[in-house]
């Protein structure tokens, strides 16, 4: 009984993620009966790790989820531990239900996986989600197969938002919210304030102003909140796997649904107020943001540079997922670990007062690049908290030949830059955070380096990667510059929860609260 005992703690951890209530136990009373007879029928039989075709050897697996029960609970460690402790290989074959997939979690694998094979696992897995909670498969970049459409969009991102002149062009916006979160902080001085609440809230208003030239305070205030909720949703269900328990789906399907379509209306009230605007303004005077950009390409017709309504919400949700949460994870773990680790704090401070010796203003994208220092904090911070831990996963589009093994046409493939940031093969006191490592190797995270790969490489490496680090590296700067930092009191240093949250991303499980206190030197600053 034990593939049953399994799966009921799958079923409760699903169902106790989506209702607190009665909900699931009744839900639970109703699939439970029919899974257990299932089982009585199928009896339960143990599986061979090992495949006679080829495939990957990986660990033993259950009756019909096989070896689902690994991604329950922050599946990247517990797949790092299969490698790291208990002898499996740098590759490892899994059967997820129906689905097989791999796991590489060394840098030569990746290599292989990610350069050599990057065509054959160009496409991402079509998950339900994609469907329900976001605007459908294909509708954007990231929940995309690679086809020309995919390719057309990802040109559109990098020839109108991402290229570094226009980001250079709309530096201003994102700098005018950092200058929003100095003046907070100050106000706040002396006050203990969770780090993760008020930076996300910087960087939705700065992905506002870069979108469609508003915070969006002014346009759609609970949009943020809507899409820190979609953390919770955005992960595979039980019949993404097991195609025939998808009945248990309903209610996760339902709250992805409903949850869709708040953020739906907050979206269409971003349109609405732009097409006011451009009802009463000459085309001259309307804003040259990303928003317009692509009503701009939005037209009635099947030709191929046109833009749907529903791409340019698709694209939209994209970017304030991604330009939203990793951001503020990165920020809160690197203040996280710089309060755990008093030296590198020092250090970096001396290194951002030394670039900004007598000035009181607000540090930019001009002066991070003389702060080598504070690259290689970053640099550190991605290592060992990379923002999407597996990565997106990846799925083949024909056979292909990884060292022996034979991967068919649709194997699902994790790449686990989790475990590679922390392989003691590659890393010296891989568990410690010592950015002076950066300084002794030239190790870069651009996709080129395959020891550090926070955003990915290849055909589906994050288009957003100039802008990410550029968020990261001013926001950290500042709060280094102008404040000293504290924790509240009957808090230590070594008592910082540094343990994750579950899920795709690698937030911070415990949010990490501190008290700032402006500095002597800018107490009448303005921080301009």
């Amino acid at each position: 009984m034990e593939t049953f005992q399994v799966l009921r703690k799958m079923l409760i951890f699903r169902f106790c993620q989506l209702d607190s209530g009665g909900t699931a136990v009744l839900a639970l009373a109703i699939v439970l009966p029919a899974i257990l007879l299932l089982f009585l029928r199928k009896g339960e039989r143990s599986r061979t790790s090992e495949d006679e075709d080829g495939f990957p050897r990986g660990p033993w697996r259950l009756p019909i989820v096989g070896n689902l029960p690994l991604f329950l609970s922050l599946p990247h460690q517990s797949l790092a531990k299969l490698y790291f402790e208990q002898g499996h290989g740098a590759i490892i074959g899994l059967h997820l239900g129906v689905q097989r997939a791999v796991v590489v979690s060394s840098a030569a694998l990746a290599r292989e996986l990610l350069l050599t094979h990057d065509k054959a696992f160009a496409n991402r897995v079509h998950f339900s989600f994609a469907d329900h909670l976001f605007y459908g498969y294909g509708r954007a970049v990231i929940l995309s197969a690679h086809t020309p459409r995919f390719i057309h969009l990802r040109k559109v991102y990098m020839l109108e938002l991402l290229t570094a002149r226009r980001l250079h062009d709309m530096r201003e916006a994102r700098y005018i919210e950092g200058r929003r979160l100095l003046h907070h902080l100050r106000d706040y001085s002396g006050t203990a304030v969770e780090l993760g609440a008020v930076i996300a809230e910087m960087n939705a208003n700065a992905m506002g102003r870069l979108m469609q030239s508003k915070t969006l305070d002014e346009v759609a205030p609970e949009l943020p909140e809507l899409i820190r909720a979609m953390q919770n949703l955005t992960i595979p269900t039980v019949g993404d796997f097991v195609p025939a328990f998808s009945l248990l789906d309903i209610i996760t399907k339902i709250r992805m649904k409903k949850l869709h379509q708040r953020i739906d209306l907050a979206f269409d009230s971003i349109l609405q107020e732009r097409s006011r605007l451009m009802e009463t303004v000459p085309p001259e005077q309307l804003p040259n943001d990303f928003l317009q950009c692509l009503l701009s390409r939005k037209q009635d017709n099947d030709d191929e540079e046109s833009i749907s309504p529903v791409e340019i919400k698709a694209i939209m949700l994209d970017l304030f997922l991604a330009g939203i949460d990793t951001s503020t994870s990165t920020v809160e773990w690197a203040m996280a670990e710089l309060l755990r680790n008093q030296e590198c704090f020092e250090k970096l401070r001396k290194e951002v007062d030394e670039v900004k010796k007598g000035e009181l203003r607000y540090i930019t994208d001009e002066d991070v690049q003389k702060m080598p220092y504070l690259y290689s904090v970053v640099k550190e911070v991605l290592r060992l908290h990379p923002v999407v831990p597996l990565l997106l996963p990846r799925i083949s589009s024909e056979e292909c030949k990884i060292e022996d093994y034979i991967l068919p046409k649709e194997t699902m493939a994790f790449v686990n830059v989790w475990a590679i940031g922390r392989d003691p093969k590659i890393w010296d006191r891989p568990e410690d955070f010592y950015p002076e490592r950066f300084e002794m190797r030239e190790t870069d995270m651009k996709g080129q380096d395959y020891e550090l790969l926070p955003f990915g490489s290849g055909r589906r490496m994050c288009v957003g990667i100039r802008l990410g680090i550029s968020m990261v590296s001013v926001t950290l700067a500042n709060l280094i510059r102008f404040f000293d930092w504290e924790l509240p009191p009957n808090q230590s240093a070594s008592s910082i929860n540094m343990s994750e949250q579950n899920g795709l991303g690698s937030g911070m499980a415990c949010p990490i609260k501190a008290v700032p206190y402006v500095r002597s030197g800018f107490l009448g600053s303005s921080f301009l």
